[in-house]
Parts: C-alpha cells; structure tokens; sequence
C-alpha cells in the first residue's frame, strides 16, 4: 500500500491565502519571473555570489526563454500579492531537460559555467535521456522577494508545486539548494528524502550547497 510522503500544509495555504493569491504560473508571467529571479539569486544565492553571477547574466535572452520553457508544463507556482509575483517556484518534468532549444545570443561565460555547476549538482540525473516521462519532478528554482521574507511563501509555492506533481502521478522531486531556505523548504515539505550531492567548496570558499531527492509516496507494509 502506498501513502503519500508529503506534509499536509494546506492549513499554511489556507492562512496565507488571506494575504496572498496563489496559482500557476503562466507565459504571461515569464517577466515578472525573470525580474523575481534575478534579484533572488544575484544577490540571495551563495554560488551565484561567488561566481559573480550579475543582473544582466540572468535578465538575459536565455534566462527568459528558460523560465518560458519551464511555466508551460504547468508544474510552476507563484503567489502574489495584488498584482506583483512576490514568491515563485518553477519545477518541471526532468526528462524533458535535453529538450530545451535555446535560440539566441550567446551565454556569457558566468551562465555557461552556472550551467556545468549545475550539471555537477544533478549527478546522474543530468543526462535525462534515460530518465521516464513523469518520473522526476525537477524544482529548478525557487524565490521570494526580500520584503516578503519570513512569510513561508517558498515552502507554501513548492508545496503546490509537488502536490501537483504527486497528483499528475510522478514519483520523485529532485533539487539542488545553493540556499538554506530551499533546504529547509524541502525538508518541510516531504516527510523523508536523501541527499545524493554535497559540495562544501567553490573557487576555494566555503559553501553548502547539496542535492536533495525525496519520493511522493512511500509503501507502507
């Protein structure tokens, strides 16, 4: 028999919603995205930091069409307060990482070595090749802007997001997190999942950086 490894947080939705709409993100939104992001890692992610990763790497022709990419799979949450997308999560299907066809200027070189490090962090799962439709769910990124902190509207955006998954019956959720509260968000949300990469130094600073895995249902016997 299978039961479901993810906490029960909709109560959290639930009180939040008081403030906040949530719902999937959409083509419409890929601005809004890409100027949430931006601002998020550039100055809130430890490997962009010291990769010396700038605003105009990431509001670059790539990054949008990659957010683009992502929000069409229908996978994403955001939520919003009026009007303004304060908190995002974009996940999509990992066996559709080979088919994302960039079409444009070349990437700087920063984005072109974020994209090796990242490769790094997926391990065996960059290749996507050998990987099934609907067998990982890959949460790529995950943000809120800074004065809309401690409202835990990450963890409540990638709760939607894998609940959403877990429904469409995927059954894992992978994530690389260069951020402590992408950890703790992932950690919140399923009730048992396993590190499969660490890297604890980048360009000889100290760093917690680490690749996490969890399965949406666990057997029960």
């Amino acid at each position: 028999m299978e039961i479901s490894n993810i906490n029960d947080l909709s109560n959290l939705i639930k009180e939040k919603e008081k403030v906040y709409t949530f719902r999937k993100l959409e083509q419409k939104d890929v601005k809004k995205i890409q100027q949430l992001m931006t601002k998020s890692f550039v100055y809130e992610n430890q490997g962009f930091i010291i990769l010396k990763v700038t605003e105009d790497d990431l509001n670059s022709e790539l990054m949008f069409q990659f957010y683009d990419f992502m929000v069409q799979e229908n996978l994403s949450y955001g939520a919003f307060h009026g009007d303004e997308l304060v908190s995002a999560c974009l996940t999509y299907d990992l066996s559709n990482n080979n088919n994302f066809n960039y079409q444009g200027p070349e990437p700087s070189k920063v984005m072109q070595e974020i994209q090796k490090f990242v490769d790094i962090l997926l391990d065996k799962y960059a290749d996507a090749k050998n990987i099934q439709k609907k067998e990982i769910a890959y949460l790529s990124h995950l943000a809120t802007r800074a004065d809309h902190f401690q409202q835990q509207l990450a963890v409540s955006c990638a709760y939607l997001s894998a609940e959403e998954c877990r429904k469409l019956g995927f059954k894992q959720m992978i994530t690389e997190a260069a951020h402590i509260g992408t950890q703790k968000s992932f950690s919140k949300i399923f009730k048992n999942f396993e590190k499969f990469k660490e890297i604890k130094e980048l360009k000889g600073q100290p760093v917690d950086i680490v690749s996490l895995i969890g399965a949406f249902n666990t057997q029960q016997y």
